[in-house]
C-alpha cells in the first residue's frame, strides 16, 4: 500500500498489488487499517481518497495469501479495517478505477463517497464459490442500494456495471476511463476546503443507520453543540458579518 499526499489536507491511499488486481493479503489489510487510524489522528488531513494501482480497485481477498480459517481472518483483520473506515472523523472517497469485488467492494461501501470509472464492474460472487458475503457487505450493501438490489447482487453473484451502480446509488459519480482518481481528488479538495464539520456530518450519516430516531436526535444535538463552540462556526459568522468568504482553519 502507498500513501501519496496531494497537499497537506488530502491523502491518497493506494492498494498496490496490481499484478494480483490488488487482491487483499492480510499484510495489506493490516497496513491499510494502521494507516487509516494514523490519518484519523492527523488533524491536518481533512479528506482521504482510497484507490487501487493498475487496472483494478480490488478483486477482493487473496485466497492464496490468507490463512485457512476465514472466520479468524475476518475477525482479526478485515472487520477491524471496516470498523476503522466507518469510525473516521473525516470524509473518505473511493476512487474505483476497475473491478471492485468481494471485500474490495466492502472497502468502497465503507467510504462516504464513491467515484467509479466508466468501465468499472462490481461483484459479490461469494455464492459462486460456496461462501457468504463478508467484511460488512451484508450490512453496507442494502443500506447503499436497498434490500432488493442487494439481494440481486449477493444471491446471483452477477456483475453490476458503473452505469447500473450510478442509477442504483451504489456510486455518486461515474468518470471517463482513467479519470476516477483525478475526479476523486478534485472532490476531496473541495471537501477539504469546507469547514471541519464535514467529518462530523459524514460520521452522523454513517452511524445513523444503526440508531433509533431518538438516539440520532441526541447524537445530532451533541455534534451541533461541539460544532457551535468550534472555530469554524465563529469564522463563518464573522465572514458573514464582513460579507466575505470564510477562511476555515487547517490542522
Amino acid at each position: 500500500m502507498e500513501r501519496d499526499d496531494v497537499d497537506e489536507t488530502v491523502a491518497i491511499l493506494t492498494l498496490n498489488r496490481p499484478e494480483r488486481l490488488n487482491a487483499l493479503s492480510l499484510d495489506l489489510v493490516r497496513e491499510l487499517r494502521e494507516t487509516v487510524q494514523r490519518l484519523d489522528s492527523d488533524t491536518s488531513v481533512r479528506a482521504i481518497v482510497l484507490t487501487g494501482a493498475g487496472r483494478a480497485f480490488s478483486a477482493g481477498a487473496d485466497l492464496r495469501a490468507g490463512p485457512s480459517d476465514a472466520e479468524e481472518a475476518l475477525r482479526e483483520f478485515y472487520n477491524p479495517l471496516i470498523r476503522a473506515l466507518m469510525d473516521l472523523r473525516k470524509p473518505s472517497i473511493a476512487a474505483i478505477n476497475g473491478i471492485a469485488a468481494g471485500a474490495g467492494l466492502s472497502l468502497c461501501l465503507a467510504c462516504d463517497l464513491r467515484v467509479a470509472s466508466a468501465t468499472t464492474t462490481f461483484q459479490m460472487a461469494f455464492v459462486k464459490v460456496g461462501l457468504v458475503p463478508d467484511a460488512g457487505a451484508t450490512w453496507l450493501l442494502p443500506r447503499a442500494i436497498g434490500s432488493a438490489r442487494a439481494s440481486d447482487m449477493a444471491l446471483s453473484g452477477r456483475s453490476v456495471t458503473s452505469a447500473e451502480g450510478l442509477a442504483w446509488g451504489l456510486v455518486n459519480q461515474v468518470a471517463p476511463q482513467g479519470d476516477a482518481l483525478a475526479q476523486s481528488v478534485e472532490l476531496a479538495r473541495h471537501l477539504a476546503a469546507l469547514s471541519s464539520t464535514t467529518g462530523a456530518i459524514a460520521r452522523l450519516l454513517r452511524e445513523g443507520a444503526a440508531r433509533t430516531l431518538d438516539e440520532q436526535l441526541d447524537a445530532e444535538s451533541t455534534a451541533q453543540g461541539l460544532a457551535q463552540r468550534g472555530p469554524d462556526y465563529s469564522e463563518a459568522k464573522q465572514a458573514f458579518a464582513e460579507k466575505r468568504t470564510p477562511e476555515f482553519r487547517r490542522g
